[in-house]
Order: structure tokens, then sequence, then C-alpha cells
């Protein structure tokens, strides 16, 4: 069954992003998505995005419409993977997006981090995939000081933050709770 995103700010307001709907790919809703561009306002502009997990992609393409410079997309399911990079063709940001069909933990282990200004971090939920990734990230010298991670999981799962990060942001919405995280230099 097709569903569709709908992009709610910046040059793309108002587009649309196509998806098929099943349960392994939950999109952010748009109103943790509101919530997280209202936290992101003075800073997303011209930033370095990763987008780990991807599924649709729409968080990295809502960075996209609202200035960000590039945006690195990480899926490794296939047709999430083909539907991303048909989209991105389509809403002509090809351009200002890299895409891997590559496992996201793999994908942190091997790539430089040292432009990414901010991650999107959003994996499927009940697998533990967040602390395995939030970890893997702080075992990376070259990550900024200043990179911010937006973390999405679910309320129901007991999650501890790793050592050396710190909580700028939360907010629970529906059966999801999302923070905005950065390195703690204390």
């Amino acid at each position: 069954m097709k569903n569709s995103l709908r992009i709610s700010g910046g040059a793309l307001k108002g587009k649309k992003i196509p998806f098929d709907f099943k349960e392994s790919l939950r999109p952010t809703s748009s109103k943790l998505k509101e919530i997280l561009f209202n936290w992101l306002q003075f800073e997303i502009n011209e930033c370095v995005c990763l987008d780990l997990f991807a599924g649709t992609g729409s968080l990295g393409i809502e960075a996209l419409s609202r200035g960000s410079s590039k945006v690195i997309f990480v899926e490794l399911n296939k047709k999430n993977y083909s539907a991303l990079t048909l989209n991105l063709k389509k809403l002509d940001i090809r351009n200002k997006s890299k895409i891997f069909f590559k496992d996201a933990f793999t994908w942190i282990k091997h790539y430089d981090l040292s432009e990414i200004d901010l991650i999107f971090l959003d994996p499927p939920f009940n697998r533990e995939y967040e602390i395995k990734a939030l970890k893997l990230l702080m075992r990376k010298n070259d990550l900024k000081s200043s990179c911010r991670i937006y973390l999405e999981y679910s309320k129901y799962d007991e999650i501890e933050i790793p050592k050396g990060l710190k909580i700028l942001k939360e907010k629970s919405v529906g059966d999801v709770k999302a923070l905005l995280l950065i390195k703690n230099e204390d």
C-alpha cells in the first residue's frame, strides 16, 4: 500500500515522499519532525547531516529542504534504498546527497565522520540498535565535539545513554521518545 510523507518546511515544503507501508518502516511522525526542526532551526543551515537507518529518508530530505548543504543516507533494505534513490532524483536533490547501500554499523566503523554536524539515528525499534550505534559513534575519534545526534526510540525501552553524551533536548510523542544529544565535554 502506497503512503506518503509531506515535507513540512523549506524549499521543498509541501512536496511528498511516497513510500510502501510495512512494519519494518516507521517514518518519523510529522509532529516529531516539527519538534526536531524547531530545535534545529538556527543550526540546520549549511549543516552536513548523516541519516543512519534512513528508511524513507524523510529526516535527511527535510534537512536538505531547510538548508543543509549535504546529507549522507545509509540504508540496508534494498526496497527502501531503491525508493530513496528514486525520491532524491525526483526531488532534484541528488547533487546534495550521497546514498550508501550499507549496514549502518559497518558504515560508522569505516567512514570518516569529521565533516558531520548532525546525525539522525532512528533505527528499527526493540532491537537495541540505538545503544550499539551510539557506542560505535562515541568510539570514533573523528566525531566533532559540536556534532549533534538526534535519537528516536520506543518510550517503552529503557535506554542508558552512553557516557560521554549529554541530553540537550527531549520530548515524547505517542509511543516515541526523541532526544537531541551532544558530546559531553566536561
